[in-house]
């Protein structure tokens, strides 16, 4: 391999890494942002948590933009997701958490962000590159435990969005 070619490789790695890192920097921005909602709501609300979410209408966007290269069957499940049927799965994955939250009797207004754990997926949900991701919280009043939370993100573009949120656990410290 000539200097040349060494060297335009190594651009292109050091590119691409600074991207994923401006990338992981706003996931986790996203995410401190919402656990600090919560506290200063005493709540993890259902608008926290829908603000927090990809829209169905970028989604929709998503699905026509040619760069993205989504697969027509991606398409044609995005296309046929309506408003309200989109809503309930929002609900239903809302509703799991908080279930959970009463029964491992958080506090929402001492709730701490402590980490974004995350896994990089080149070929994630609906075919786009995204990430595996688990917020992990603290909630003061519970002394050596955390909380986990899954929270998969899908990269439109540049841009990291979370599609999924569901599935909180308590876990020993």
């Amino acid at each position: 391999m000539n200097k040349l070619t060494a060297t335009l490789l190594l651009f292109l790695f050091f590119q691409l890494s600074i991207a994923q890192n401006e990338t992981i920097t706003a996931m986790k921005a996203q995410m401190e942002e919402m656990t600090k909602q919560i506290a200063k709501k005493n709540a993890f609300t259902y608008t926290i948590f829908k603000e927090h979410m990809v829209a169905i209408e970028l989604l929709r966007k998503a699905a026509d933009a040619p760069e993205l290269r989504m697969s027509d069957k991606n398409k044609a499940i995005v296309k046929s997701l309506k408003r309200e049927g989109y809503n309930k799965l929002l609900k239903e994955d809302y509703d799991a958490i908080i279930t959970s939250a009463k029964s491992y009797n958080i506090n929402w207004k001492k709730v701490k962000y402590v980490e974004l754990l995350y896994k990089s997926k080149t070929v994630f949900k609906l075919g786009q590159p995204g990430f595996e991701g688990l917020l992990v919280l603290e909630d003061k009043t519970q002394k050596d435990i955390l909380f986990t939370l899954r929270v998969d993100f899908i990269m439109l573009g540049t841009d990291p969005y979370v599609l999924e949120m569901d599935d909180l656990k308590k876990e020993l410290k």
